[in-house]
């Protein structure tokens, strides 16, 4: 009778001790994560991606980027979305299932409502400007678009199976070029990014998605210049040893109790 009750409360420890740690670990983290509540994305400070890796295709040099997941994008879908900075370079990456397999991806810069004049854009897979390409173009008004004599970034869209959509931008935060209304962003602020993509005329085909259905979205972003946070050693150790001292404590009370 006297083993039945130290197993069970030698079960009952266990089950304390799980739950501590998960508590101890859950609080640190809580702890070492700051509130950007206020922004609808975040461009944390992280690495330099190469060109290369500029390919339509989600690596390894999205890990230190801040990752969104089912975003509403207009004019209609879900997506998942990445942002980050170096610096010097924007980068967004955007993964979507589109309604045709011949879809353009477009991100309008700074200014509000859609396709305002002067604003700054990228697009991709546009079957006029560069087909299944990007290009770094400035709007001039509600249908207007050009491409900049001066390209700056670089930019990819990849459509695989079932029209699944991946685009990635690596763009100048700010590139100095003035008579392609291109952005002069500064890290530490925050700005305006406008996300729409079509699929039924007008530089793409076969869907149903127009891109001049249904409000533009304003989304705020800010250049951080932080990297994005993350769970530290110091951290672990700290809570791995709270835990340790407060399980020790019970099991040197429990010991006593069954004495």
């Amino acid at each position: 009778m006297l083993h039945s009750k130290k197993t069970f409360r030698l079960n009952q420890l266990a089950f304390i001790s799980a739950f501590l740690m998960a508590f101890v670990l859950a609080a640190a983290c809580v702890a070492v994560e700051p509130v950007y509540a206020q922004f609808d994305f975040n461009f944390f400070l992280g690495n330099t991606v190469s060109d290369e890796d500029i390919n339509g295709v989600i690596g390894t040099e999205w890990d230190d980027a801040a990752n969104y997941a089912d975003i509403d994008i207009e004019p209609q879908g879900r997506a998942e979305i990445w942002t980050k900075n170096d610096g010097t370079h924007l980068y967004i990456a955007m993964q979507f299932t589109a309604d045709s397999h011949n879809p353009w991806v477009a991100f309008q810069f700074d200014l509000t409502s859609h396709m305002s004049s002067g604003a700054d854009g990228a697009i991709f897979g546009h079957d006029r400007l560069g087909e299944n390409e990007y290009r770094d173009i400035a709007f001039g008004g509600l249908g207007s678009i050009s491409a900049d004599s001066i390209q700056d970034g670089v930019g990819a869209i990849n459509i695989a199976n079932s029209n699944l959509v991946t685009v990635e931008l690596k763009k100048p935060l700010a590139s100095g070029d003035l008579a392609g209304a291109d952005i002069g962003w500064v890290a530490g602020n925050t700005y305006t990014l406008i996300i729409r993509w079509d699929s039924n005329g007008g530089g793409s085909s076969g869907g149903d998605s127009s891109h001049l259905s249904g409000p533009a979205r304003d989304r705020s972003v800010f250049i951080n210049t932080d990297p994005i946070p993350e769970f530290s050693i110091l951290t672990l150790i700290v809570a791995l040893a709270t835990t340790t001292i407060i399980v020790v404590i019970l099991k040197k009370s429990l010991s006593n109790n069954t004495d």
